[in-house]
């Protein structure tokens, strides 16, 4: 590859590319000793060979996720190593890995949307915040294998994923936390057990988690003390009672723990006013049904007074879905009362 022949070196390149894994390790040697335009050549002999190998098994209606085989030189895991080496191998190396990056991570998107994942900018919903996020869905439209889940690992720069209902299981969880960016889980509308829930545990670290009506035990609160949260953990819906989370609150002293009955009246409201004014009612909730309008101002439930936002907030906190509470509002100066059959926190769509 050296050779002060240009056909040479081309030949070289060939036979090289052909030979596959088996070169792995002799271009680990010309890249010990060579110059520039070798280092350069033997990087992207390397990259082809790691663009070579298919990421599926085959091409099929039900596609299977490519096992490469243990015993086989990687040339993907090769120039992981080389890129963090510095000078011309690393920085090269590097390149060859992003690019490689971009194109799993396009191959990625297209298998599993066709799955019915869903990769893409989406309505977040985390706590009492709704933003708009780049965010990996799972939930019952999934028809893939759970092992195409894995695959996940190719998608960098996503922070955030949906977890909902039958498809919170081992197998998509296992998929999920292969997520190299992942900050904030949320599991939805479903049921977990023990082993499901201490797959969770394999993370280095989450930074937010959340359960929203997701029942929880006695058990399974004892296994999410043990698992790597880091900043906050919010629990909504969840049959719990106060007792149980105000231990588990002693037990994580250093973690945000906030805890909601799972009871939602659907108004959104701006918590940095003095007073309660509905800003817009979500369609089909209690508040709706009720009677309830943007620029109404909220200023009693159940007796007690509103004076913003987040006093509404904490007292339907503490209520269950399917209760119903009394709200008193004040509509171009004229004060009303009704009562708001309380419902369920969903996803926009």
């Amino acid at each position: 590859m050296s050779s002060d022949s240009y056909l040479r070196r081309e030949k070289a390149t060939e036979a090289l590319l052909k030979a596959g894994p088996v070169a792995i390790e002799p271009l680990l040697q010309v890249l010990e000793r060579g110059d520039l335009e070798t280092t350069q050549r033997a990087i992207g002999i390397l990259q082809s060979i790691a663009m070579a190998r298919p990421i599926l098994e085959g091409e099929s209606e039900r596609p299977k996720l490519a096992r490469p085989d243990p015993n086989e030189p990687d040339a993907w895991a090769t120039l992981l190593a080389l890129s963090t080496m510095g000078g011309s191998r690393g920085e090269r190396a590097t390149m060859a890995v992003e690019e490689i990056t971009q194109v799993r991570r396009a191959q990625t998107i297209q298998t599993l949307t066709m799955q019915g994942a869903m990769i893409g900018v989406k309505e977040f919903v985390y706590g009492a915040t709704t933003n708009l996020q780049r965010i990996v869905e799972v939930t019952e439209g999934y028809t893939g294998e759970d092992s195409l889940l894995e695959l996940l690992r190719w998608i960098d720069k996503v922070e955030f994923a949906r977890i909902e209902g039958p498809a919170i299981r081992q197998g998509v969880l296992k998929g999920v936390i292969q997520m190299p960016d992942l900050k904030t889980l949320s599991l939805l509308y479903g049921e977990i057990d023990l082993e499901t829930m201490k797959v969770i545990g394999d993370l280095d670290s989450i930074d937010h988690l959340e359960f929203r009506y997701v029942p929880l035990n006695d058990e399974l609160i004892d296994a999410i003390a043990k698992l790597p949260i880091r900043i906050s953990l919010t629990l909504n819906g969840t049959d719990l009672s106060t007792e149980r989370v105000d231990a588990l609150r002693q037990t994580l002293p250093g973690l945000n723990i906030e805890f909601k009955r799972g009871g939602f009246l659907g108004v959104r409201c701006n918590d940095s006013f003095n007073e309660c004014i509905i800003q817009s009612v979500v369609e089909g909730s209690g508040a709706e049904v009720a009677g309830l309008l943007p620029s109404d101002v909220i200023i009693r439930a159940n007796g007690e007074p509103i004076r913003k936002f987040a006093d509404l907030q904490a007292i339907i906190n503490t209520r269950d879905p399917g209760q119903t509470i009394r709200i008193g509002y004040r509509r171009r100066n004229v004060e009303y009362e009704a009562d708001a059959k309380l419902g369920k926190l969903t996803e926009p769509n």
